[in-house]
């Protein structure tokens, strides 16, 4: 049983890697060329952005060599992924259900790289009882707790949220609330290994510490071990569901929300249209003039009303 455990860890882990390339390998690969969102500020104008300008107000801008502030984009991104900046400013009732959510889930992430680091401190021999590996535990026992809590807290919100708000009932599947509710089953199961497993920070510890080293010894916990099954399962879950933005945040908006590079600046982008450009056009209408037979090149240069 213990063997399956940890293989069923590494399955996971392997798992979410190639279900989260696929997803991003799919959109770069399948996602046509998007219509620029035209929503100012853009983080990585740098000083315009502060007055909502963008480098369209130079005189002769297309002959000047452009300046991306790339710390703009991290510092925009960080804003918006840590404190979900737009939530709460353009709706504070949806931020205070969601916010707490999204902190616990930060805080198991953040406990899980620190988790990983204590691990490789004691493959290269670091003491299990120093003072350093103790700091280490009281922060992993810390952010385990609180953010278990978080998740609860927030997913039960988010859920009554979605059920009493009749704009977010309509368009709430089913899908929704199974996804919250198994965080929420998660984050349940997690609050109550803290409370009352001896150490959460020792089992958490030796799991990872067996699967870097292949040394699998037996939790002997069992709500630590559903915490992880169901923490398993949500590894899978997520790169084929609608929180796969955790994974495309960074394309929802780097690519589309702030991507306002010109066309004559960016030759995939000009080599996107031009493929566009051939698709065959199917409109059957007379002012078309096409029935499937012309592409979009076809269309632009000629005139019906004249041909006939």
């Amino acid at each position: 049983m213990t063997t399956l455990f940890y293989l069923l860890g590494y399955l996971a882990f392997i798992g979410f890697i190639v279900l989260a390339f696929m997803k991003i390998k799919a959109y770069r690969d399948g996602s046509p060329l998007h219509i620029r969102w035209e929503l100012y500020p853009v983080p990585h104008e740098g000083e315009r952005a502060n007055h909502g300008g963008s480098f369209m107000e130079e005189v002769n801008w297309w002959e000047q060599k452009r300046h991306v502030d790339h710390l703009g984009d991290i510092k925009g991104i960080l804003e918006e992924v840590l404190f979900l900046h737009a939530t709460f400013e353009h709706n504070l009732k949806l931020w205070v259900c969601t916010y707490p959510f999204h902190l616990g889930m930060y805080l198991l992430m953040g406990g899980t790289i620190i988790l990983i680091v204590s691990a490789f401190l004691q493959l290269f021999g670091v003491c299990p009882d120093c003072l350093l590996m103790t700091a280490i535990g009281n922060i992993i026992d810390g952010s385990a707790l609180f953010g278990s809590f978080c998740i609860i807290v927030g997913g039960l919100a988010l859920i009554r949220r979605r059920r009493q708000d009749s704009g977010l009932k309509r368009y709430t599947t089913n899908e929704h609330y199974l996804n919250l509710g198994a965080f929420v089953v998660f984050g349940i199961l997690g609050f109550l290994a803290c409370l009352f497993t001896p150490s959460f920070f020792e089992k958490a510890q030796t799991f990872m510490y067996g699967l870097i080293t292949f040394h699998w010894e037996p939790l002997n916990s069992t709500l630590f071990g559903l915490h992880l099954l169901v923490g398993f399962a949500l590894m899978l879950w997520i790169p084929i569901t609608n929180m796969q933005h955790l994974i495309l945040k960074y394309y929802m908006y780097h690519d589309i929300r702030w991507g306002d590079t010109p066309t004559s600046f960016s030759s995939s982008n000009q080599q996107k249209i031009m493929e566009s450009l051939q698709y065959k056009v199917d409109w059957a209408a007379a002012h078309i003039g096409s029935n499937g037979q012309k592409n979009w090149v076809d269309v632009a240069t000629s005139n019906p009303e004249i041909e006939k």
